[in-house]
């Protein structure tokens, strides 16, 4: 079977690659992708999106390094609480200040979420969570009192938590 490859990428660093011919569609959270061949079984991928958000409302820029297996601090923060240089086995999202990410945990992953410091971001000055469970679809508000709650889920504000309370700040 010929033909060249493409690609495309998603949020979070994800991508799906195919044949050129294509076609790609999104039903019920997932992507089906075909190649346009004329036997219907042929080179179908399903890729099961499952899409999480953080919203950051803790009024303070953050820093998620997440890992498959559970992290020690230590792997993350050195000497005079500076952040280690980046590292592929610990990657992390930025989390802005008031701010919303999306990423896709995958099968679940472990989270430690840090406190950059204002004038130095390159220094950890607080420890919000220590592999803190990430499960797929699982989406979640850090609050001002810097605690991790799970968003409503059927709702279209990512601010707003399981018990109805809007994390939006001003």
């Amino acid at each position: 079977m010929g033909g060249s490859s493409s690609s495309i990428s998603g949020s979070g660093g994800s991508s799906v690659s195919g044949i050129a011919g294509s076609t790609i569609s999104d039903d019920s959270g997932n992507i089906k992708i075909t190649s346009g061949v004329s036997r219907p079984n042929d080179c179908v991928a399903i890729v099961t999106a499952s899409k999480a958000t953080v919203a950051n409302a803790s009024g303070a820029n953050l820093r998620a390094y997440y890992s498959t297996k559970e992290m020690q601090l230590s792997e993350i923060v050195g000497a005079k609480n500076a952040f280690k240089p980046d590292s592929p086995e610990l990657p992390y999202l930025n989390l802005p200040a008031n701010g919303i990410v999306s990423f896709n945990p995958g099968e679940g992953l472990f989270a430690t979420v840090l406190v950059e410091d204002t004038s130095t971001p390159s220094v950890c000055v607080g420890t919000i969570a220590e592999n803190f469970q990430v499960r797929p679809g699982s989406s979640v508000i850090i609050t001002a009192s810097r605690k991790i709650v799970q968003q409503k889920s059927d709702q279209d504000n990512e601010w707003v938590d399981e018990d109805g309370n809007n994390h939006k700040t001003a």
